[in-house]
């Protein structure tokens, strides 16, 4: 009982390690995005002072493409994080099920 319960915690660890993985990677490409995004707002602002009114309607349509650009970003952000966090409800979920039946084999054998 006791070497099953270890394996028990032992997949838990490994979850919780994996899913620590793919935050910190989601975290990478988001920074990624981030800096990507940061890039065209600096050019903008560089070509703006450069190229004065001209240039505004141009900007203006760089502004509406970056608000989707970041937009997007928070979409993809918020879709991860729902969706690990559903893995960690369904992986708990299932521990929970699977202690509460090692818990009723050891009440059997007391």
């Amino acid at each position: 009982m006791n070497e099953k319960l270890q394996q028990l915690m032992q997949a838990l660890t490994n979850e919780r390690e994996e899913l620590r993985v793919r935050l910190h990677v989601l975290g990478l490409d988001a920074r990624e995005e981030w800096v990507h995004l940061e890039t065209k707002w600096d050019a903008m602002q560089v070509r703006l002072r450069d190229t004065g009114w001209e240039l505004n309607l141009k900007a203006k349509e760089e502004i509406h493409d970056l608000g989707e650009d970041v937009d997007k970003l928070q979409h993809k952000i918020s879709d991860k994080v729902e969706d690990i966090r559903l893995e960690v409800a369904e992986e708990l979920h299932e521990l929970g099920e699977e202690l509460s039946e090692l818990y009723q084999k050891i009440r059997r054998h007391f």
